[in-house]
């Protein structure tokens, strides 16, 4: 085992810090501090922690033991008629002994296009508890865009029968509902020490081999050593005829890239791309986040084996890092301070279930001395999300309504111009525009939320950071579920987007709970599962009367969705000089 650091604080005495140096473990003694069981062997107590170390960190000790599974599968059976399959693994875990209970889903590897032996990038990481019998499944489903996805097969397995295996290694059949072998799965566990730290990185490429006529097509991938072999952390996008690549920063998981020991062997080789073909392999290099952090070595030299017996070979380019450091997880803030632009748009509910606005009982009746339900919830709400909003103009659409030519409008712009300044001119449009709509039926949201990802989209990258929040007010229950779910899910894995669904009025809003996700993952009729929880429900009627309260449960979410995203996207925080 590698030196690493731990530093361990005496319960009640914040001041009391012990740093543990742990090295070569062999035969070790184990004891037990905190219910957590560590090794002590060989140790090197530093009391004044003088110890040098380039990454000081703190690892936590917990009674749960995080572990990493990676995939790879064989030989799967091909379940397309013009191409070979789009694989994808769902991870499934069996809790308790009641055979009712549906699986859990605990995560999933990425879907790759056209390949019958993928090796998956995606790991997919658990809670392992050596005091619990973990039933797992792995089901590898063949994604079919527009329509259903095919089940390849599944395998079955506990998680402490992976760990008890050589290597933390095993490989399985899987098999298909007839018991018909459909391919085989090798997984791989890792147990990963939580350090609570992320590591940037940004690496600069200069004279690189011209694999291409006139250049190369260049992209790196990062691995770490394993008893298995180089296992992959990363790759990056492809940089297009430039020798003298740059890229943007990537921020990784301290444990994603070395399972916590700062001295673990590292290799980062460069590719270069082909379209049509193998790539080309450009050359490598090995390192340790230590050597990284500490810059002790300028430029890392790209090696190519092959090439190594030409007298006249010297390298196949230079690596430098230019920016390495560890950084605590982003805040909401940190994106804030930093010139994330929150944009906010406002959806309302025109279908007649909500009643003629001029009768005293539909939720639009408004008057001088009575505000509708919907201008309480504009007003109560909108304050709340309105202060977030970058340029102070927010977006206000409609749907429900009969349009020209008496055709029902999914989504339309509300009022004589797309955009309000502030919620006060969003109130005062809308009570002039109410009365002159023509309600009508259904209620769809798939429309609105169509448009909401595709202009979140727009002008969105590293540099340029954007998060759209959509506001969704209605009265009661959609009639186009299954189409809202399948906008929801695709718009969870590549929108800076976040719902917020606030219910006018009654209704049970039963389906709007569904759509919320708290309670189970959100999943379309084909299968796919939402990368990230996007959706927040709030009955208005329940918190209208408790302005701290309704601030809390519109906004509770928001933050962690926001932060998901950016973590999704390798989105850092942009540093202001």
């Amino acid at each position: 085992m590698s030196d690493s650091i731990v530093n361990l604080s005496k319960e009640g005495d914040s001041n009391s810090n012990t740093t543990i140096s742990l090295s070569k473990v062999d035969d070790a003694t184990t004891t037990n501090l905190s219910n957590a069981t560590i090794n002590l062997s060989k140790v090197t107590i530093d009391p004044l922690n003088q110890i040098p170390n380039a990454s000081n960190t703190s690892i936590n000790l917990s009674k749960s033991t995080k572990v990493e599974l990676r995939f790879k599968c064989m030989n799967l059976k091909d379940m397309d008629t013009f191409s070979k399959s789009d694989p994808q693994i769902f991870v499934y875990e069996k809790k308790g002994n009641n055979s009712i209970s549906p699986p859990i889903l605990i995560g999933s590897t990425e879907m790759i296009s056209n390949n019958l032996n993928p090796v998956f990038k995606k790991t997919v990481t658990i809670d392992y508890h050596f005091e619990r019998i973990q039933n797992l499944k792995f089901q590898v489903l063949d994604i079919d865009g527009g329509g259903k996805n095919d089940t390849i097969g599944d395998f079955s397995i506990t998680l402490g029968n992976i760990i008890s295996k050589p290597g933390k290694k095993v490989f399985g059949d899987i098999k298909c509902k007839n018991g018909k072998k459909t391919g085989t799965i090798e997984i791989i566990a890792e147990e990963i020490q939580e350090t609570g730290q992320n590591i940037i990185l940004k690496l600069q490429g200069s004279k690189l081999d011209k694999k291409d006529l006139f250049s190369s097509d260049p992209f790196y991938k990062i691995f770490k050593a394993s008893p298995n072999g180089n296992l992959l952390v990363y790759q990056s996008p492809v940089i297009k005829s430039n020798i003298n690549p740059s890229y943007d920063p990537i921020i990784l998981k301290l444990e994603e890239l070395n399972g916590g020991d700062m001295y673990r062997e590292l290799t980062i080789e460069f590719w270069d791309y082909d379209m049509i073909g193998d790539n080309d392999f450009i050359g490598s290099f090995k390192t340790t986040t230590d050597e990284i952090l500490r810059g002790q070595v300028r430029e890392f030299s790209l090696i190519n084996p092959k090439k190594l017996s030409k007298s006249s070979y010297k390298n196949s380019g230079k690596i430098a890092f230019t920016d390495a450091r560890l950084v605590a997880q982003p805040t909401f803030i940190d994106y804030l301070s930093g010139g994330c632009e929150i944009n906010l748009m406002i959806a309302i509910d025109c279908t007649a279930s909500n009643g003629i606005p001029s009768d005293s009982t539909s939720l639009h009746y408004n008057t001088p001395t009575h505000e509708s339900e919907y201008a309480k919830s504009i007003i109560a709400v909108g304050n709340v999300l309105a202060p977030y909003d970058s340029d102070g103009k927010i977006e206000l659409l409609g749907f429900g309504a009969e349009r020209f030519g008496g055709i029902t409008s999914h989504c339309f712009q509300f009022g004589p111009k797309a955009e309000a300044r502030g919620i006060e001119e969003v109130l005062s449009i809308y009570n002039k525009v109410i009365p002159t709509i023509k309600l009508s039926y259904p209620t769809n949201f798939q429309e609105i939320i169509k448009h909401a990802h595709k202009k979140s989209l727009k002008g969105v990258d590293s540099k340029n950071q954007k998060y759209t929040i959509l506001l969704i007010l209605t009265d009661g229950e959609i009639t186009d579920m299954d189409d809202t779910i399948e906008e929801i899910v695709k718009a969870s894995s590549k929108a800076p987007l976040s719902i917020v669904i606030v219910g006018v009025g009654v209704a049970s809003f039963e389906k709007m709970t569904k759509l919320d996700g708290d309670d189970d993952q959100l999943c379309d009729r084909n299968g796919v599962v939402a990368s990230r929880d996007i959706v927040q429900f709030v009955p208005f009627k329940q918190y209208e009367n408790d302005p701290e309260q309704l601030a809390a449960q519109t906004l509770c979410e928001i933050p962690e969705q926001l932060i998901g995203y950016m973590k999704s996207q390798n989105y850092f925080p942009i540093m202001k000089n």
